[in-house]
């Protein structure tokens, strides 16, 4: 995301909408910085009180694979097993010490071989549906880590304009977990269709800036043939 990110700020004052596509590849970073996705999670859970947040490992490449893989926090003095679900997924622990060591979160892989997003979930949302108040608590973990690694103009330009979650100038992509036909956002007898991405036929661009829909609006998604 940090690539596509600081594409947004170059070019959000020469295009009215600025996509900023499925956050699936930054590399992990720092302890420090990714407990400011926690802290986020925590400011905002109001969008979604029943919400769980873990992080989600996925293969850069083909060749890679969850099999063996390892995760922990470690520093100087600080090592914290990090334990990985069947799906690579895993809950960030919080811990002072880590923190105060300056810890990094370790693969037991080579670097860039693995990527990262947040997956955010309520209880008892139906399967093939997101709900709209979990995508935004997804986004803002994603932007209090991702915003780190901006220069401070890049930062500067996007938090100007309410950054990716809140802003109308930007639609931040979300990848479902099938290829995409069509993706719809419902709520009430309110059903509009929302883009996905032509290219990146997983990729859906919900309107989070439009509060016009609630948190408990949903988005229905129609699986590719």
């Amino acid at each position: 995301m940090t690539a596509l990110l600081s594409f947004a700020a170059a070019t959000v004052c020469a295009q009215p909408v600025v996509e900023v596509r499925d956050v699936r590849d930054p590399e992990l970073k720092p302890y420090a910085t990714m407990v400011k996705g926690l802290d986020a999670f925590d400011a905002e859970h109001a969008r979604a009180p029943q919400a769980t947040l873990r992080f989600l490992l996925r293969p850069a490449t083909r060749a890679e694979g969850l099999d063996g893989l390892e995760l922990k926090v470690s520093g100087d003095l600080v090592t914290l097993p990090v334990p990985l679900d069947a799906e690579g997924g895993f809950v960030l622990p919080r811990s002072a010490a880590a923190l105060q060591d300056r810890a990094e979160l370790v693969l037991n892989k080579k670097r860039n071989s693995f990527r990262w997003r947040p997956d955010v979930r309520s209880p008892g949302v139906a399967a093939g549906t997101r709900r709209l108040g979990d995508l935004r608590l997804q986004c803002a973990v994603q932007w209090a880590i991702e915003r780190e690694a901006l220069t401070p103009r890049a930062r500067g330009a996007l938090s100007a304009t309410g950054g990716p979650c809140h802003s109308p100038l930007m639609h931040m992509g979300f990848e479902a977990e099938a290829p995409l036909k069509g993706a719809w956002l419902h709520e009430g007898a309110r059903r509009e269709r929302i883009p996905v991405n032509r290219h990146l036929n997983r990729t859906f661009n919900p309107p989070l800036a439009d509060r016009a829909w609630s948190d408990e609006a949903v988005v229905e998604f129609e699986p590719a043939d």
